[in-house]
């Protein structure tokens, strides 16, 4: 059976590479472009593969089911590494607010940098098992063999 959640997660991960890079534009980090723009494009790919395994779980999800933990520890991961990215920032605001130039690049990064964030968010809870799948599943009992034949 489909599940819609794996597609809109998967949607929301094959967009985060571009929040990155709109990220990265505004602090500065590329030259919107130049050759700092492809080499970030070379880090930020991977970022693509729990989109991947998202739109392999939406086709088949029992067919696919070993791509889960991939999926998972590449969103926890990404998602605990842009945690701990906001802490230089918090640290010396006035150097991130020089970076992005203006108050609307500024605004437009941290909104990418929370989309991202709320990217992988989305990709982990995706991946939270199913709770009417654990309430079927403990409902069952396994029949033990009759001792008596």
């Amino acid at each position: 059976m489909r599940k819609v959640r794996y597609l809109v997660a998967g949607a929301a991960a094959l967009a985060k590479p571009f929040l990155l890079g709109t990220v990265a534009v505004g602090i500065g980090l590329g030259d919107s472009g130049g050759i700092a723009s492809a080499f970030l494009r070379c880090l930020i790919f991977p970022s693509v593969a729990p989109a991947v395994c998202m739109f392999l779980l939406y086709a088949d999800e029992e067919r696919y089911r070993a791509y889960r933990p991939l999926a998972g520890l590449m969103a926890a991961g990404s998602a605990i590494f842009l945690a701990a990215s906001v802490l230089p920032g918090l640290r010396d605001s006035q150097k991130l607010v020089l970076a992005a130039g203006d108050a609307q690049t500024l605004a437009r990064t941290v909104a990418a940098f929370l989309a991202a964030f709320a990217a992988d968010l989305l990709c982990g809870f995706a991946l939270l098992p199913d709770s009417r799948k654990r309430a079927v599943s403990a409902s069952r009992q396994i029949p033990l063999p009759n001792k008596e034949q």
